[in-house]
């Protein structure tokens, strides 16, 4: 079995490191971190900021990103949006990404800034509310919206990674067609460690959101079990202790640190997009939840060569209430290679 126990937390990407406890945000989190990477050498070294939107009925999905390379000085990101599935990344009616800026576009920091393909963010209050914008005349395409916060952040205790349910309104124009946005979207920051593209040789990893309400969300990041997924077969196999990289859910005035996990996906067989979820986790409370998720629709991120990756937005089903969000998954090349696809 692959065994990621060893590894010293520091050296594991955010998004296999354990979330062991619940930390506090500050106002200064919205800002850049160059102090958290003394120590980290890996030109992998990373920080992030990344928004999402959807207009469910419409069948469309966004996903808005900038990610800082401080040890490399560059700059990646930009966005893109869809409408339905897509097999590849610039099927998106909006795909505009762009791989190797100079930081030298965060001068202000996150304050405000403006990438070179007219995507730009602006931090009206730190921890509440941004304005989002992008605008590409020849292909009419744009977007003006304003996120604002609905619950207070929820903070990794090892402070470095920190997600937050907002409200997104605006307008998105795509292809030239206009649409309202008034959404709920799950954001997230990253700071202070490495993102590697060594080979990993495990089963893929989703992370999974959702909104139902003003008073009902959820985050929670889960490898495949091979008990469910029959294409994961011999070293790929991970224990079930570590199948739970951890998560949250903030329900009616109460936030809880996510304990125990169990995910099933339901994949077409000659795909590994996810047509179906059922999650079915426990809190630190003792409370349990039982979701069911449906695609929505999906569009593949090239976001490295070593992986593969999928946003995927996914309707949830949870107590006779209905709520969306992303279903982000990565997969390696030792799954792909087993599995036999793509």
């Amino acid at each position: 079995m692959t065994d990621m126990s060893s590894v010293p937390d520091k050296e594991l990407p955010f998004f296999l490191a354990k979330n062991t406890g619940l930390g506090t945000i500050k106002p200064e989190d919205d800002l850049l971190h160059p102090a958290s990477f003394k120590g980290v050498n890996d030109d992998s070294a990373t920080e992030t900021q990344y928004f999402g939107f959807s207009i469910p009925e419409e069948n469309i999905h966004a996903l808005t990103y900038c990610w800082w390379h401080p040890n490399l000085k560059i700059v990646t990101g930009g966005l893109f949006v869809f409408q339905g599935v897509k097999n590849i990344t610039i099927e998106a009616e909006l795909c505009d990404w762009r791989t190797f800026m100079s930081d030298k576009v965060l001068a202000k920091d996150l304050h405000e800034f403006r990438f070179e393909n007219g995507y730009g963010v602006k931090i009206i209050e730190p921890n509440n509310k941004f304005h989002l914008t992008y605008d590409n005349a020849a292909q009419k395409n744009s977007i003006d919206l304003t996120a604002e916060a609905v619950l207070p952040a929820v903070m990794f205790a090892d402070g470095n990674h920190f997600e937050q349910t907002m409200k997104m309104k605006g307008k998105l124009v795509l292809r030239g067609k206009e649409y309202k946005v008034d959404c709920y979207s799950v954001r997230d920051r990253s700071w202070g460690k490495p993102r590697p593209e060594t080979l990993m040789p495990m089963p893929p990893m989703s992370w999974m959101v959702g909104t139902f309400n003003d008073n009902f969300s959820f985050n929670c990041t889960a490898i495949d079990d091979a008990e469910y997924n029959h294409s994961i077969k011999g070293s790929l196999k991970m224990p079930k202790e570590q199948l739970l990289n951890g998560g949250w859910v903030y329900r009616d005035g109460k936030v809880g640190r996510i304990v125990k996990a169990d995910k099933r996906v339901a994949r077409h067989p000659k795909s590994v997009v996810s047509s179906g979820i059922e999650l079915h986790f426990t809190d630190e409370h003792g409370r349990e939840f039982d979701m069911r998720g449906t695609l929505v629709a999906s569009c593949p991120i090239a976001a490295w060569n070593n992986t593969w990756m999928v946003i995927n937005l996914m309707r949830w089903e949870c107590d006779g209430m209905t709520g969306y969000g992303d279903n982000q998954e990565a997969f390696w090349g030792d799954y792909m290679n087993t599995r036999g696809v793509l």
